[in-house]
């Protein structure tokens, strides 16, 4: 089940990435994001370079928002309802081969999550409500591949700061 959830999720997002009506979408940049009306919030990682269990290094830079948004006869509808999209840029050599999982630390506020890295390099994280402070798991394959996704580690947790507009 663990295995299915985050395949689920991530099939979800990439199917949603087009503008059929009534799919999700994000944008798969800040400036994409304020073009198309969306309020952007950045925030900062208390750490941005992650050595991971299968000796690769994966790097983080800041995390942007935007408001969830659906389309309409081809045009986006922003609405909160649906919760906010964090999305956190991530580079790490063998991006295709998901060895590492995002999400968010406080489970009640996840409105759906996109954990892996897609071929943008985006993370795409789902919270219901954004907080000064977001909390995310860094969760990775267990090395033992008897084990692998069955029994993942959770390696780190990093806190992602709101930065305050001067």
């Amino acid at each position: 089940m663990r295995i299915i959830l985050p395949l689920i999720c991530l099939l979800t997002v990439v199917s949603s990435c087009d503008n059929t009506d009534g799919l999700f979408g994000h944008s798969k940049s800040k400036q994409e994001a304020k073009a198309n009306g969306s309020s952007i919030a950045e925030y900062f990682p208390n750490k941005s370079t992650f050595k991971l269990l299968d000796g690769t290094e994966m790097k983080i830079d800041t995390a942007w928002t935007e408001v969830s948004f659906t389309y309409k006869n081809g045009n986006r509808i922003l609405d909160s309802s649906y919760g906010y999209h964090f999305s956190i840029p991530v580079e790490n050599d063998s991006l295709e081969n998901f060895t590492f999982t995002l999400s968010l630390a406080d489970k009640t506020n996840q409105m759906f999550t996109n954990p892996g890295p897609g071929k943008e390099g985006l993370c795409q994280l789902c919270p219901k409500s954004l907080f000064d402070n977001m909390k995310v798991l860094l969760e990775q394959k267990n090395t033992d591949t008897s084990k692998g996704w069955l029994n993942p580690i959770i390696t780190d947790t990093i806190i992602f700061i709101r930065i305050k507009a001067s």
